[in-house]
């Protein structure tokens, strides 16, 4: 029995012995790979729509989920185009404009007729500030601007016919050419145009171009150094 014990002993130590050096280099490489710290995804390394949905963040202060929401609610349920910036469409009923030559007209209203039209502005919210959903780089060299065309109307002449038109000079405020048909050439009225607001439009200027200091600095010395000869002279 002791001699089978002794075997026994002596064929574990030599088990151990051989596997020592295995067992060794598994604990090292366990502790190396615990030891390293999770490398930190760098912003570069973000995949595209994440980035995007990042630079939506920092350009409007909202997230990308909730500009998706914006754009749900305002394209409807046919999923309808959203403008950079929204109009408000409305009608008026004006007692005056101003005309292709930039002088004011009256124009015509009478007792059961007055003259309407259809004008499309800029939402008050968005009219002069920057344009929703740009990109961030040109964010804040957007503007929502207002835009203008001109809409028959109406108007009512200053003076009558006199002799200057007889011989080819007209008045800036006459418009024969323009008169309706059925209207008397002495009535006062002539039809024209007039300038209505037509819609909102996104607009993106260059950036100011910034004069470098080392030229500012040459341009000071060399009005200093002509400044001192002639001051010699």
């Amino acid at each position: 029995m002791r001699i089978e014990a002794l075997r026994a002993l002596i064929a574990v130590v030599w088990l151990t012995a051989l596997m020592w050096p295995r067992l060794l280099a598994a604990d090292n490489v366990t502790l190396t790979a615990s030891s390293r710290k999770p490398r930190e995804q760098s912003p570069r390394e973000e995949s595209p729509r994440w980035v995007t949905h990042g630079e939506h963040k920092r350009l409007m202060g909202m997230t990308y989920r909730e500009i998706q929401n914006i754009l749900k609610d305002e394209g409807g349920e046919h999923g309808d185009a959203v403008d950079c910036c929204p109009t408000i469409e409305e009608t008026t009923q004006p007692k005056g404009g101003k005309n292709r030559q930039g002088m004011y007209v009256e124009l015509y209203r009478g007792a059961d007729n007055v003259q309407r039209f259809y004008e499309t502005s800029c939402r008050p919210d968005v009219l002069d500030r920057p344009c929703r959903f740009i990109d961030r780089k040109l964010f804040n060299q957007s503007r929502c601007v207002q835009k203008y065309s001109y809409s028959y109307a109406l108007i009512k002449t200053t003076e009558k016919t006199s002799s200057t038109e007889s011989e080819g000079v007209v008045h800036p405020t006459r418009h024969h050419k323009y008169r309706f048909t059925n209207l008397d050439y002495e009535s006062g009225w002539a039809l024209d145009h007039i300038l209505v607001r037509s819609g909102c439009g996104c607009e993106v200027s260059p950036k100011p171009k910034k004069k470098r200091l080392g030229v500012k600095m040459k341009k000071g010395k060399t009005k200093l150094k002509k400044s001192k000869d002639h001051l010699l002279d």
